[in-house]
């Protein structure tokens, strides 16, 4: 462990458990496979680990919903005449759209009018994070935005029931269950990893030591 503050070089620890993932997948040898990417995901200083939420990952899945607030507004860049040789952006102001997840909710008591029209005696409220107006939450506008790709979600499900038995364990959706867990565990790795290594550069003023042939995915030509 470094100092604190000072990333600390994990070039050789992470090469290191790599080749065991590596070999592990190739084998079918889950238990020391599922070992290994953890071992990764220890290396790593606590601000840069993944989580292993099953609940995390499905948030995360392929876009996020946001609300729509109609008390205010945020610029947006729009591309008018898009592919044409006139084409030029303009920024316009829309309606601003929050994720929900950052959305304060909470349930107020209904005003005498309000529970004889709606026949409610509470609703739910949601407060805009931009400009604090506070709205019900069964009149707001939502829609789901896609992630830009490729989209990384930071986090990895948890890792597939083990069966009880070893023949059990080299059939039926096991092995192909826990490869696609492994590969995919993998990839936010290699993501988090990059990520370190221009903090580690910013840092030191260098790249870490390849002292074991190291190269992340996105050195590999």
């Amino acid at each position: 462990m470094g100092k604190a503050g000072i990333l600390p070089d994990l070039t050789s620890t992470f090469s290191y458990w790599r080749k065991q993932y590596d070999d592990a997948l190739s084998s079918g040898n889950w238990s020391t496979m599922s070992l290994a990417l953890h071992h990764m995901n220890g290396a790593l200083e606590i601000e840069y680990r993944i989580p292993i939420s099953s609940d995390l990952w499905e948030e995360q899945k392929d876009g996020y919903i946001v609300w729509k607030c109609n008390s205010c507004t945020s610029p947006e860049t729009k591309i008018i005449n898009k592919g044409e040789d006139n084409e030029y952006t303009k920024e316009i102001q829309v309606a601003t759209c929050s994720k929900r997840e950052d959305i304060e909710r909470f349930t107020e008591k209904c005003s005498d009018i309000i529970r004889v029209l709606s026949g409610d005696i509470t609703r739910r409220m949601w407060i805009c994070p931009n400009c604090k107006n506070i709205a019900s939450v069964r009149s707001v506008e939502s829609q789901i935005l896609k992630y830009k790709q490729p989209h990384y979600r930071g986090c990895i499900y948890e890792e597939p029931s083990r069966p009880k038995t070893s023949l059990m364990r080299n059939r039926g959706s096991y092995p192909s269950d826990m490869r696609k867990w492994g590969r995919t565990y993998s990839i936010e790795l290699e993501r988090q990893l990059a990520v370190y290594r221009i903090e580690y550069i910013s840092q030191h003023g260098h790249e870490m030591e390849d002292t074991t042939g190291f190269q992340d995915r996105g050195d590999k030509s």
